[in-house]
């Protein structure tokens, strides 16, 4: 996700939610942004087989 990409998708969202979002926190919203963006392309990258399922309990 580019800035730009997240900083539009910031003002959609905010703008749907009519969610006021400080101009000194813009920054800070959009690399938060970009970083979930990264993480969940790695979860979307991983491949399950069809024997692997969700754990019942979770243990970190």
């Amino acid at each position: 996700m580019t800035e730009e990409q997240a900083e539009a998708f910031m003002n959609a969202a905010a703008a749907a939610l009519d969610l006021p979002v400080d101009p000194a926190h813009r920054p800070g919203v959009i690399a938060n942004l970009r970083l979930a963006a990264r993480m969940a392309s790695l979860v979307e990258g991983k491949a399950l087989t069809v024997h692997q399922e969700p754990a019942p309990v979770f243990r970190p």
